[in-house]
């Protein structure tokens, strides 16, 4: 038999939970938290040491300075000149090359 109800399919019913299936519940989830808590503490006690020596090992050996430039940072020294627009299109037209890459 049909209702006249146009929202009698979008209603739900409550179920009565017992409280064995609670404890199941709540006991698979101690279990998956204490799983994912054990594996969680067993990769930090593995990585956390090595990572601590990989680091302590960079700091002993790995940031000498190779030579008297490594210090700082390296300074091209040139001169430069503004150019005009038809100091630029004779000298463009000189020695311009277009498929000529620079390294």
């Amino acid at each position: 038999m049909s209702s006249t109800d146009p929202f009698d399919r979008m209603r739900f019913t409550v179920r009565r939970v017992s409280w064995w299936q609670v404890a199941i519940v709540v006991a698979v989830a101690l279990a998956v938290g204490t799983a994912l808590a054990l594996v969680a503490a067993s990769v930090f006690l593995v990585v956390f040491p090595i990572v601590a020596i990989a680091g302590l090992a960079y700091r002993l050996f790995g940031s000498r300075k190779r030579g008297p430039e490594a210090g700082g940072p390296t300074i091209i020294e040139a001169e430069y000149r503004v150019l005009s627009p038809d100091e630029a299109a004779r000298d463009r037209g000189a020695d311009f090359d277009p498929d000529r890459r620079l390294r």
